[in-house]
């Protein structure tokens, strides 16, 4: 009888554990505030690997020039009041700013979606008259996740003074 007590702890310890780690997962993927940031599409689909729209941010105020990769230049700090970014900047790790993403994860994203959805989300991010704007949900810890896809009419180009 004290074996079968043993073989069952020894069964039960592992999935309690995984179980634990599952839970604070899920608690962490709910964390955070949404934001909506403009996008810009590529790759829409991949079928080797499902049904995905991916796409570059396209944070106000940010070049794409702006990630390259300088040593200790990781941090994307986001000025604004959520879900507006008013602007976004790079900044070195060790500077604090209030609200911030990991540089890494704020280039591009990947929304998985079914096939007919991500067709229709292919069509609109080709439409040159419509700005993709994405909901993210940012944590803390500057972990970027995206939640959904939405559009609206893109706002004509500023033109330059002569």
């Amino acid at each position: 009888m004290n074996r079968a007590l043993l073989y069952t702890v020894a069964l039960l310890v592992p999935l309690i554990g995984l179980g634990a780690i599952w839970l604070n997962a899920d608690r962490l993927s709910r964390q955070g505030t949404e934001w909506d940031v403009p996008i810009q599409g590529y790759d829409p689909r991949d079928l080797l690997q499902g049904h995905y729209v991916q796409f570059q941010y396209d944070w106000p105020g940010l070049k794409r020039t702006t990630f390259e990769w300088i040593h200790g230049r990781n941090k994307l700090c986001i000025t604004g009041q959520a879900p507006i970014v008013q602007r976004a900047e790079m900044r070195a790790i060790a500077v604090a700013c209030p609200v911030f993403a990991n540089a890494e994860l704020a280039q591009e994203g990947r929304l998985y979606t079914s096939q007919a959805e991500a067709s229709r989300l292919q069509d609109q991010l080709w439409d040159r008259s419509k700005q993709g704007i994405v909901r993210i949900r940012l944590r803390p810890d500057g972990h970027v996740t995206p939640l959904g896809i939405t559009f609206r009419p893109r706002l004509p180009e500023p033109q330059a003074a002569p």
